[in-house]
């Protein structure tokens, strides 16, 4: 019986953890928070900074494959832990996509196509851009460290106290995402995408199938494929991506299960949780097949006060994420509602 860690303790690992152990594997939970989501349904909890080298240690002695429910674990404790266990995704993948600036550098040099970007000289480019947003290079997620700016704003380049990047606006007619694993035999294997929609810079909902012609899907999974297989991954991808008429731009990636994956779960052959333990265990992939239509609600802060209404619902499917108190943004649990 293998031991899978896993680093962090929010409700990605929550969910992995489950997947593991229907699989029949023992797992460990490995985060800096108390009382996590993840501590619950695990086998085991070590709790301590991601930079106690020694708690690391203790940690990699206990499991036999680790991997990773966020991405903005700092890469020097991703890179002690794959000096010292098997450790997927790699830790240099980690260091591309916790930087957007080295992720659209990847994305351009494989011959991936993304908004225009610049790294400097904002107030230059502003004005030939129009509209655009203004982003940190790392660390934001759900809509932080984002400011849309007008040709209009003023800025000055170097007052920044952190690294930014600015991204010519994208008047995009659908944000979709592909999720994508990749096996340690090689074995690549994408689903179908989802359309997704977003209030206040955060995932909403995502709607099975995706409202776009055929051939955009099959080239929106090409190219998942495609990223997977550059980055060398084994274990699973989201690759999200707005849709222009019949183009498609790659906006973000994140190396981990994905809120816009969570359809999957119950309208899946195989969800994404458990695509991720088949991928880093060795095991052969399975099928990514919908056998359901549908969508994806995320139940955000006080929305999981209403959750009677999806109760009363036979055709839903709630997923609570045990956390102890809701706050504005916190995502709470989500619910696979079936047509």
């Amino acid at each position: 019986m293998k031991t899978i860690g896993i680093i962090g303790g929010g409700q990605l690992g929550r969910m992995a953890c489950l997947a593991a152990h229907q699989l029949g594997f023992r797992s460990v939970i490995f985060t800096d928070q108390k009382n996590s989501p993840a501590s619950f349904v695990t086998d085991a909890v070590i709790v301590a900074d991601y930079s106690d080298q020694k708690a690391l240690k203790e940690f990699c002695k206990i499991v036999d494959v680790v991997s990773f429910e966020f991405e903005n674990i700092p890469f020097e404790t991703a890179s002690f832990v794959a000096s010292c266990v098997d450790f997927h995704p790699r830790a240099e993948i980690l260091k591309i996509t916790q930087n957007r600036i080295l992720e659209k550098n990847f994305l351009n040099e494989i011959g991936v196509t993304t908004t225009e970007y610049v790294t400097s000289n904002f107030e230059e480019n502003l004005k030939e851009f129009g509209k655009a947003i203004l982003k940190t290079a790392t660390m934001g997620y759900d809509g932080k460290g984002q400011r849309i700016l007008q040709v209009s704003d003023t800025l000055v380049s170097d007052t920044f106290s952190t690294e930014m990047i600015l991204e010519k606006f994208c008047p995009f007619d659908s944000e979709i995402s592909v999720m994508v694993a990749r096996s340690k035999a090689g074995e690549i294997k994408a689903y179908e995408p989802l359309t997704n929609i977003h209030k206040n810079g955060i995932l909403d909902e995502s709607h099975y199938p995706a409202k776009i012609s055929e051939g955009l899907k099959i080239k929106a999974q090409e190219l998942a494929k495609k990223i997977a297989e550059k980055l060398d991954l084994v274990g699973i991808l989201a690759v999200e991506m707005f849709v222009i008429g019949e183009e498609i731009l790659v906006n973000e990636l994140a190396p981990r299960p994905h809120n816009s994956g969570h359809f999957s779960m119950d309208a899946c052959v195989t969800s994404q949780f458990e695509q991720l333990i088949r991928a880093i265990t060795g095991l052969p992939l399975g099928s990514t097949e919908f056998h359901s239509k549908g969508y994806m609600k995320n139940l955000i802060g006080d929305d999981v006060k209403n959750i009677e209404k999806f109760f009363q619902n036979p055709r839903a499917k709630i997923h609570l994420y045990g956390k102890a108190e809701a706050k504005p943004g916190r995502k709470m649990g989500h619910v696979n509602i079936f047509e």
